[in-house]
């Protein structure tokens, strides 16, 4: 998560942008829309001597490096979304980036879309954006920062949650963008508390569900708690039968594993490559 974009999304920043981000960038900045509405900030810098391909590399690996998630990329439009992972307490903030030709350089385009209701200021936002852009390099530094960029992966940490929240927080997500659900959370990292619902095979592997109360039957409340419940299930791989065969219905468990997908039309995610944590 970083923290920069949130204190610029909830609060105004003490300090201002370097000199050195003060220039294009700077000039460039806009903002449009408003808080009921939802508001999109916007800048674009642009680099001298570099493809699309390696201005998109670049991106990719400044943005993970700022904590983002990136959720989908594709050189031949020059378009990336990532994302600020959601919280308990905060919505995902999305940011879009556009990258262009413009003879022999790239032209970068970032535009923070915050939600109606959330509150950033333009004084705050604007330091941020150009502090990022600040960090593409042109000619032959750049090619060399694409290269590293283009390797660059999510980060990798564990997020431990109760299954039940988790998936209430999924069955919100679901509700507004249901495609979205499988590009935020593909390959992230959960562990998972609950309790064993049933067990059974599922093509060489072994598919463990979670048992998800109903809504409304007194456990904790989440946003998101009217949509239909959304089912949790685990996939182990067959080197992990000896630890499969020892599961029973209503075990308390904790399990390990990456999101692999979640279909609307059954109302289950996948986790896959589990394994069980104590």
């Amino acid at each position: 998560m970083t923290n920069k974009l949130l204190a610029a999304i909830a609060f105004a920043l003490a300090s201002v942008a370097p000199a050195a981000i003060a220039g294009e960038c700077e000039d460039n900045f806009s903002k449009s829309g408003s808080i009921f509405s939802g508001t999109d900030f916007s800048s674009r810098v642009t680099v001298p001597d570099q493809s699309v391909k390696d201005a998109m590399a670049q991106m990719r690996g400044i943005m993970i490096g700022e904590k983002m998630d990136v959720i989908t990329e594709d050189v031949e439009t020059g378009a990336m979304l990532v994302e600020q992972r959601s919280t308990g307490t905060t919505r995902a903030i999305p940011t879009l980036i556009n990258v262009s030709e413009e003879g022999s350089a790239a032209v970068v385009q970032m535009t923070v879309k915050t939600e109606k209701g959330q509150l950033a200021k333009q004084d705050a936002m604007r330091p941020y954006m150009c502090e990022i852009l600040a960090k593409l390099k042109g000619g032959k530094e750049g090619r060399t920062a694409a290269a590293q960029g283009a390797k660059t992966q999510n980060n990798a940490d564990v997020t431990v949650k109760d299954v039940y929240v988790f998936s209430r927080e999924i069955a919100r997500e679901a509700k507004g963008n249901a495609v979205a659900v499988t590009a935020r959370h593909k390959g992230r990292n959960y562990a998972l508390r609950g309790r064993v619902d049933y067990v059974q095979e599922d093509g060489e592997d072994y598919n463990v569900s979670f048992e998800i109360p109903q809504p409304g039957s007194g456990l904790l409340q989440v946003p998101g708690d009217n949509e239909p419940r959304v089912g949790v299930a685990c996939l182990f791989k067959p080197n992990q039968l000896a630890n499969v065969l020892t599961f029973r219905k209503g075990d308390r468990v904790v399990f390990k594993g990456q999101f692999l997908r979640y279909d609307d039309f059954k109302r289950v995610l996948w986790l896959q490559n589990c394994v069980q944590t104590r």
